[in-house]
């Protein structure tokens, strides 16, 4: 079966939303590769303390006969192979092998921070799209009960109409809400489909029949949130990816100034080559004559290989003398790198700072909101009902009546946005903590 098609037969957590667009969205998955190169770039730079190897072999050919002036003697078509493995190893290059594996480690490091980094805006993202949803049903569960009390008194008003104890005009006004309130309805459930689809989106999924998330408890939010502003600060100055990213990243450039200085020194390499060759007259054999012997002896293709070998060990030392200002003008444009990324770095923490202060307040000043609208819902739902009985007993006019039900609606829905308008502010605070 779909393994999608079982992850809709239960309803998705917030938590499960975050856990499944990690593993699955483009973006952290691409940061994913690049890690992986980054890693190899590290296993690159460990190959600058081996020593490399090189083998070459080549064939060639002397076509057509000439005359050797210098020896007179008449030289015939011929072939020659030639073999050679060599070997180079840097003995000293003013330490930029160890930079590049420092710099190297540090750019792996800073690849982890910018998936965290990745990571949190992702799941606050999500963490919007989903109490979205869920603002969204609440809204849909107001605009049904409205549009059922509508629904109640335009059959009300209709028996009193038919008795003629209520004038048409009231019956026609209800009835005029009640088409309000079903349109309410409407569109309310096409925001709650809306915001499925693109909470949906966002998880990089193709789209889900039947798919639905959980609700959440104020509590579950409240829990583990820092309510000390200076620790929340110290916290994130620990914890907080960006910056984390950042100052690896003033680290590297510090690398990027060293390896600049590094072409100042001179570079040592010890080299050593192995080779041997064969050569051979076309049309005749492989001999040599022995002087001693007076005798042919075979001279063939290992003979000559074994005769012919040679060996080379030497050292080459090379000095910077002047390379057209290129080296100090690098270096100082890696000293003006640096200086911007610390100048980054600074301007970030003050960021930082800034905005815990004000997702702080947010979260204080949202509390305060939601207490208020849970107490204002509470007189307008006794006012709303108290209206009611009037309206019924025909002590109030339709007017007052649809205007206490409009305030009662008002009431829930301030409700409603204040309540969700809260826990995402929770969750921007939880998103500097880190």
């Amino acid at each position: 079966m779909d393994p999608i098609a079982l992850l809709a037969q239960e309803k998705w957590s917030l938590d499960k939303c975050i856990d499944y667009a990690k593993e699955h969205n483009v973006d952290v998955q691409k940061q994913q590769f690049q890690n992986k190169i980054t890693e190899e770039d590290i296993t690159i730079a460990k190959g600058d303390y081996f020593p490399d190897a090189k083998f070459s072999a080549t064939q060639g050919f002397s076509l057509g006969n000439s005359f050797n002036v210098s020896t007179g003697v008449g030289q015939r078509e011929s072939r020659f192979n030639s073999f050679n493995l060599s070997s180079s190893v840097n003995l000293f290059n003013g330490f930029r092998a160890r930079y590049k594996l420092q710099q190297a480690k540090l750019n792996a490091e800073k690849g982890g921070f910018d998936s965290d980094q990745l990571g949190l805006d992702l799941s606050l993202n999500i963490a919007n799209k989903y109490l979205q949803v869920l603002f969204n049903k609440e809204i849909i569960a107001v605009a049904e009960e409205q549009q059922e009390i509508s629904g109640q008194e335009v059959d009300r008003l209709t028996r009193l109409f038919n008795s003629a104890l209520k004038p048409k005009n009231d019956l026609l006004e209800m009835e005029s809400t009640f088409a309000v309130d079903k349109k309410e309805t409407l569109i309310a459930k096409n925001n709650l489909n809306n915001s499925l689809i693109e909470l949906q989106e966002l998880l990089d999924i193709k789209p889900i029949d039947n798919f639905d998330v959980e609700a959440i408890k104020i509590n579950d939010f409240e829990s583990h949130v820092l309510i000390d502003i200076d620790a929340i600060y110290n916290n994130a100055l620990e914890k907080n990816p960006l910056l984390k990213s950042t100052q690896l990243t003033e680290e590297i450039k510090e690398r990027d100034i060293k390896i600049g200085k590094s072409n100042f020194y001179p570079k040592l390499d010890f080299n050593y080559s192995y080779g041997s060759s064969y050569y051979h007259l076309q049309g005749g054999d492989d001999l040599v004559f022995n002087q001693q012997t007076s005798q042919f002896e075979d001279n063939g293709f290992l003979v000559q290989l074994d005769n012919n070998r040679t060996h080379y060990l030497g050292f080459t030392l090379s000095i910077p003398v002047f390379n057209k200002f290129l080296t100090r003008s690098n270096i100082d444009k890696s000293k003006i790198e640096l200086e911007i990324t610390q100048v980054e770095l600074k301007n970030q923490k003050k960021e930082l700072k800034n905005k815990i202060n004000i997702a702080y307040n947010d979260v204080l000043t949202a509390k305060a909101t939601l207490e208020a609208s849970e107490t204002a819902l509470m007189f307008q739902k006794e006012a709303f009902s108290i209206a009611q009985n009037k309206y019924n007993q025909g002590s109030l006019t339709s007017y007052e009546f649809l205007e206490s039900k409009s305030k009662y609606i008002q009431s829930q829905s301030e409700l409603i946005k204040a309540k969700y308008d809260y826990l995402f502010k929770i969750k921007v605070l939880k998103y500097y903590q880190g």
